[in-house]
């Protein structure tokens, strides 16, 4: 047996863990047949609708995997973390949960409606980084300064556990499933996703979705080597930043490609989710399904989009449907 295969079976017992810790804070979401995309793919694409989670993305449950997971000693320093703005929410939620006290670095552009829900899940937030990679460097700082558990967003070994429970709903739903997709920032989502997955039915594929803009996987899978870029606008807001050696490690070992979209695609998957699906959709989710299109012919079905997200600004959201 590969030392692989090896790896991959510790890692499907600590999803395993991870599942059993946090049934009972968060949602076992729906995997909705999409006819159109049915349609326009050739086969069966199923929505895992994870932006119907308490904080309308899959980050909840990574954090409360990670929070679960700590000496009641530990959670009592506090617990500070870097978001873009999902995994902030989700850390403000899994610490009133626990009552633990919560600081959220986010960048100072993060949108209005992510920063607005980690202040009202009873986090507090600083918003003076100029980027996510700034965020999580004050963060790390506070850590050490304070005595606060920091959370890695992406890399943490609970938080990716957490996430991997996304790929057990999938196989207990859909045992047929022959292709996942979906977006990919840090990588602790896919990573998960593909350990879950792969532990069981290794013949499964796993493929990413990133923009242009948020590409640093995508670079650093195809030099072999972790890459830096420079942060630049997107609506795929939730998948900028860097990335780290544990992550990249841990998504080389299990995804079979990543993808880039460019804007328009995410914004035309934007609205098609809405007008189709009745889906609110951010950004970095409809990554996910604006790929599909350049994976015609190339990818068995049925197929399982991972519908990420769904905090999107109301006046973003209102432009895109306006095609303006």
């Amino acid at each position: 047996m590969s030392s692989t295969l090896h790896s991959l079976e510790g890692d499907a017992e600590r999803i395993a863990a991870a599942d059993a810790r946090i049934r009972s804070h968060v949602r076992w979401t729906p995997l909705e047949r999409s006819a159109s995309l049915s349609m326009s793919l050739g086969t069966d694409v199923f929505l895992k609708l994870e932006c119907w989670q308490p904080t309308r993305s899959f980050k909840v449950r990574g954090a409360f995997n990670a929070v679960a997971a700590l000496p009641e000693d530990e959670r009592a320093r506090g617990l500070v973390t870097a978001s873009a703005g999902n995994h902030g929410q989700a850390i403000a939620l899994a610490g009133a949960a626990f009552s633990a006290k919560a600081l959220v670095f986010v960048p100072y552009d993060a949108p209005e409606a992510k920063k607005r829900r980690i202040r009202e899940l009873g986090a507090r937030i600083d918003d003076s980084a100029a980027d996510y990679d700034e965020a999580e460097r004050l963060a790390v700082q506070h850590a050490q300064s304070s005595g606060a558990v920091f959370i890695n967003a992406f890399s943490d070994p609970e938080v990716v556990a957490g996430q991997g429970t996304v790929g057990l709903e999938i196989l207990a739903d859909l045992p047929a499933v022959r292709t996942i997709v979906t977006p990919v920032g840090g990588g602790g989502l896919i990573a998960g996703i593909g350990e879950a997955v792969k532990s069981r039915s290794p013949s499964v594929r796993v493929i990413g979705a990133q923009s242009v803009e948020t590409r640093v996987m995508f670079e650093s899978l195809r030099t072999g080597r972790v890459v830096e870029l420079p942060v630049t606008p997107t609506l795929a807001d939730g998948l900028a930043g860097g990335i780290d050696g544990a992550s990249f490690e841990r998504v080389r070992r299990v995804v079979d490609g990543v993808h880039l979209v460019e804007e328009a695609a995410i914004a035309g998957a934007i609205r098609s989710l809405f007008e189709r699906e009745g889906v609110v959709a951010e950004g970095a989710a409809a990554t996910a399904v604006a790929i599909l299109d350049t994976l015609r012919g190339q990818i068995d079905g049925p197929v399982v989009v991972v519908i990420t997200g769904g905090n999107i600004d109301g006046n973003r959201l209102a432009r895109i449907l306006a095609n303006t």
